[in-house]
């Protein structure tokens, strides 16, 4: 085994319930820096879900970037290779099966040739379901055990109807740290991080789910959040300002006057002309003789 891999796996080749669908191999597989496999053809059908680091599949002239929360499929008899990143390998765990119904219960997923690409929602709950589907198959446990685990993980990667911007895989996570965490100044970089993903993976899934860059969304979020609390508190405009992760008031300000029409300040006051110093500007200009909207001149303005 080459250097700085760690692989446990098994094989289980029959018939289950009437060859409708059984397992050929379950197994999970930590990666070296660029190890790969391929270009080689399967067999059987085989699931691949990446629970960390990254990598890259490629079959006919498609290559996809992936990551955890993502995962791939190749198909029996067709050529395929994958990579794991050289700075990020990736950690993944497989499962290949076959059966009469197989290529039906990818169908039901919304994974095919054509799509073989898919996010799931929870990596941690997809890498405990598949060592205990391991483990039966190790113990040689019945058949029916066996099978509603299977149906486990396929329920797990089965894609839903939904919405274009639908939040699956790693968006969910990411809004979630996003709304925990967005007054402490974080960065486009620690999220990616934190999700154990490159800053360009984590953008371009953003962009493709949500129509904003993470950066876009970041600062939405804590604009809307100062946006709440300047009209429904007594906060200064500098505790809203660090409250919502901003160190600058100048840039708070512009930001704030950008999305909403006017400074923080006169956001607050809009409304009461007393408040805002609007009166006071009135008072000034009555005071210099110019008309105030609609009125008349009185008298020449003063040298």
């Amino acid at each position: 085994m080459k250097d700085g891999m760690t692989r446990e796996w098994i094989e289980q080749k029959g018939d289950t319930v009437s060859g409708v669908v059984y397992i050929h191999q379950v197994g999970w597989e930590a990666c070296g820096r660029g190890h790969s496999f391929g270009p080689a053809v399967r067999d059987h059908f085989l699931i691949h879900c990446i629970l960390d680091g990254e990598g890259t599949f490629s079959v006919g002239k498609k290559e996809y970037r992936l990551s955890r929360g993502e995962g791939f499929l190749i198909v029996p008899g067709v050529v395929t290779y994958y990579q794991a990143d050289r700075n990020n390998p990736w950690k993944y765990c497989w499962v290949g099966f076959n059966g009469t119904e197989a290529a039906k219960i990818c169908s039901q997923c919304g994974i095919s040739l054509e799509h073989p690409a898919f996010f799931y929602a929870d990596p941690t709950r997809m890498e405990t379901c598949m060592r205990e589907l391991r483990e039966i198959c190790d113990s040689g446990s019945n058949e029916f055990l066996t099978l509603s685990r299977l149906y486990e993980f396929f329920s797990m990667i089965q894609r839903e109807e939904a919405p274009a911007g639908k939040r699956t895989g790693i968006v969910e996570p990411a809004l979630d740290y996003i709304s925990k965490n967005f007054s402490y100044g974080i960065t486009v970089g620690q999220i990616a991080s934190r999700l154990g993903i490159s800053r360009s993976h984590l953008f371009r899934v953003f962009k493709e789910k949500l129509g904003l860059s993470v950066q876009e969304y970041l600062l939405s979020f804590r604009l809307k959040r100062a946006e709440n609390l300047i009209g429904t508190t007594d906060m200064t405009i500098k505790e809203v300002m660090y409250s919502c992760g901003f160190n600058d008031l100048p840039n708070f300000s512009r930001q704030f006057r950008k999305a909403y029409g006017l400074p923080p300040g006169a956001y607050r006051n809009k409304g009461n002309p007393e408040e805002n110093g609007e009166f006071d500007k009135m008072e000034n200009i009555k005071a210099k003789g110019v008309p105030a909207p609609g009125g008349k001149r009185k008298f020449e303005p003063l040298p």
